[in-house]
């Protein structure tokens, strides 16, 4: 079982986005589970509505929220970003991170990506997760999220300020990508993951 998992997503919505399922399983298995969120969204929005947004999402997973506020779209030189997720992962001592893929063409996302990759580096499981600006992935570790599938789009429901502009987010569109990645995997709704390490069966370990 995974006692504690870390997810890093550039921008509010991104972890629901990209692992919100997967979290949901952690979650009702008894995880400890912190998101950290790099920016603060500026770009797509009010930043104070999109915290609110954010910590109410945090809320929903019963999980810790770590909200770093830097500029969006300038984030800062790799090594401060490196540092910063290097305290929280010393703090928190993650079994399992979760973060963007690097094929992405989002700067932030990428960057956001290379940063963790060093940060964890002593981290034994690191998955990576797809945006709506990424490569989409067609294999991989695949997590089955029939069963929170539902619970998956209420998380993003709660990013009310990003949904009625975003049609990734939208529930049409995310029960889309979860069937084709089911498909996939041979059950109804499923997310993939990229894996940088993997040491374990995700199946025997929620």
């Amino acid at each position: 079982m995974w006692g504690r998992v870390l997810a890093v997503g550039a921008h509010p919505d991104d972890i629901e986005f990209g692992c919100g399922g997967a979290l949901l399983r952690h979650a009702a298995a008894g995880a400890s589970i912190t998101l950290v969120v790099m920016s603060d969204g500026a770009r797509g929005g009010d930043p104070v509505v999109r915290a609110s947004e954010q910590a109410r999402a945090a809320q929903l997973l019963g999980a810790k929220i770590v909200l770093l506020g830097l500029p969006d779209t300038r984030l800062g030189a790799p090594h401060e970003l490196i540092s910063l997720i290097e305290e929280e992962i010393a703090a928190f001592a993650p079994d399992l991170v979760y973060t963007h893929l690097p094929e992405d063409m989002h700067h932030d996302h990428v960057q956001t990506h290379r940063a963790v990759r060093v940060a964890a580096r002593n981290v034994p499981n690191v998955l990576l997760f797809e945006s709506p600006h990424s490569l989409k992935l067609g294999t991989g570790i695949g997590v089955n999220i029939s069963s929170v599938i539902r619970q998956k789009i209420e998380l993003l429901a709660v990013h009310a300020s990003q949904v009625g502009e975003r049609r990734a987010l939208k529930a049409r569109s995310v029960l889309s990508r979860a069937d084709g990645h089911g498909t996939e995997i041979g059950c109804d709704y499923a997310e993939m993951f990229y894996p940088l390490r993997f040491t374990l069966s995700f199946e025997g370990g929620v």
